[in-house]
């Protein structure tokens, strides 16, 4: 379903920007076939480098390809949306006169012909303002997505919270997506502010990466670095199990996080017993059939705790978690829409997209990502740590 998608909307963005930039740009016909051959291959790119990368071609080779090739594709989403702005404004425009009493037909005088060429001026002068408006916006949007995350302070009064686990502190990288223009050294910087806020623990709800073990091992090293006295605990997204999931939690223990798939861990700090527990990603089971994305089974047979906590990649999964009583569920996988338009278009598909929410007596946090997929572009959005507090209501 997501490959049809995917191609669905690939299909649908060339032929758009084809009919509505590239036939009336120019008259001969090799310039339009270049233009053509270029989209096109800006829209199928990603998933012919992944390809060649199991082909043995040269990793740097592909990442630099890669990272053209995604600053490209986010050009040419700002570009649709400025056409889709134009086109709408002069189907309203067209809409409206159409729906505007006739007057008395009047004798005309003079006589205009159709001039095609200066309507083609007048296409070609509106999309040269289009595309002088795309670049610098797509400019400043990988300069966002590049910058270092913020740290988001978020408190949680819990009731009845003993003393021992008042003021607990826990890190939460989410969506650090790990891959083509995510690299070890943009991850030892955030490695280095997380250390810097010390909290007592440190969580990863999931996508860490966007590859496979044997091409990513050297840029997830630094995670192993993270320095927290009461542990580190990662659940897994949806990427982890389009890359080979098994060898993914092999190398997530090796880095020190200890991976939660439905199931969970007592943490104690003094007479202060919290429950962290974690399930898999909602649609892990398509993939992995043992991972069953169950907080009633992550749950289950849990020992007497204070405090619960559960690690989930999906802010869908709170619907579940609520009936377990859980206290707090962390998430990611949104992105907040990551860029505009999808800011606002994320809406219509996730209930809830970024920040605090209390469903029912379960307190959910949505982190919008430490970093991004696909193209390196934020717009309304800015990457984050999250550091959370608990404390006693």
């Amino acid at each position: 379903m997501w490959l049809i998608i995917v191609l669905t909307v690939s299909v649908f963005v060339t032929a758009y920007v084809g009919w509505r930039v590239i036939v009336p740009m120019s008259r001969r016909t090799g310039v339009r076939m270049a233009a053509w051959i270029l989209l096109g291959a800006l829209l199928i790119g990603p998933p012919m480098i992944r390809l060649l990368r199991d082909k043995g071609v040269p990793q740097s080779l592909l990442d630099a390809v890669q990272w053209a090739d995604y600053i490209g594709l986010g050009f040419i989403s700002f570009v649709v949306v400025f056409l889709l702005f134009k086109d709408t404004a002069l189907l309203l425009r067209t809409l409206t006169r159409k729906l505007r009493p006739k007057k008395p037909a009047q004798r005309k005088i003079f006589f205009k012909n159709h001039d095609p060429e200066r309507r083609r001026l007048l296409i070609n002068t509106a999309n040269a303002f289009i595309v002088a408006g795309a670049a610098p916006l797509t400019a400043y949007s990988v300069f966002e997505a590049r910058r270092m995350p913020e740290v988001v302070r978020v408190n949680h009064p819990l009731p009845n919270l003993p003393a021992d686990l008042n003021g607990l502190t826990i890190a939460q990288l989410s969506d650090t997506h790990i891959g083509p223009t995510i690299k070890g050294d943009w991850l030892a910087r955030c490695v280095d502010e997380v250390n810097k806020l010390t909290p007592d623990m440190i969580v990863h709800t999931g996508d860490l990466i966007d590859g496979h073990a044997s091409w990513l091992r050297p840029d997830v090293a630094p995670l192993a670095d993270l320095k927290a006295p009461l542990g580190k605990f990662f659940c897994t997204g949806n990427h982890e199990y389009y890359s080979g999931v098994r060898s993914w939690l092999r190398e997530v223990e090796h880095v020190g996080f200890q991976p939660l798939v439905d199931e969970h861990q007592l943490v104690q700090r003094g007479n202060g017993r919290l429950l962290m527990a974690g399930v898999a990603d909602l649609r892990a089971r398509h993939i992995e059939p043992s991972h069953e994305s169950s907080p009633q089974k992550a749950m289950a047979s849990a020992p007497a705790h204070h405090a619960s906590i559960l690690l989930a990649h999906r802010p869908k999964s709170v619907f579940e978690a609520r009936k377990t009583g859980v206290n707090i569920q962390l998430s990611g996988h949104t992105h907040g829409g990551q860029f505009f338009p999808w800011t606002h278009v994320i809406h219509y598909f996730q209930p809830y997209v970024r920040g605090l929410h209390l469903v029912d007596n379960t307190r959910l946090y949505v982190n919008v990502g430490t970093g991004y997929w696909g193209p390196p572009l934020r717009l309304g959005t800015i990457p984050e740590i999250t550091l959370h507090t608990l404390t006693r209501a």
